[in-house]
């Protein structure tokens, strides 16, 4: 998963939970104001990898959530992006939510 932050302002890591597998990437404490990070994660064993990853921003007053579910087999993963306030941020989810190796990416821009 890659996030490309065009918001102009710097994302800090609130939270992170791997529910099923592991990040074998975690992701950054910071995304710069126009900066990017790649995590990645890896299935446990019998179930993909889920979970989320927060950041937020201006004091706290905002967050946004990044949600992951790559289940294992041929179920088709699931990809959102929460902002709190819903809007606070613009995004696009772009990828390929097929196969086994997916690359998915997260723009943000401000609205």
């Amino acid at each position: 998963m890659t996030v490309n932050n065009n918001t102009g302002k710097v994302l800090t890591l609130k939270s992170k939970n791997a529910e099923h597998g592991k990040f074998t990437t975690d992701p950054p404490s910071k995304i710069e104001s126009s900066g990017s990070w790649a995590c990645s994660t890896r299935s446990g064993g019998t179930v993909g990898p889920e979970g989320t990853v927060v950041y937020e921003t201006d004091g706290g007053s905002t967050t946004i959530e990044f949600y992951f579910n790559h289940p294992f087999g041929s179920a088709t993963s699931s990809y959102r992006v929460t902002p709190t306030p819903r809007d606070a941020v613009g995004y696009d989810i772009k990828g390929s939510f097929k196969g086994h190796d997916q690359d998915i990416t997260f723009e943000l821009y401000p609205i």
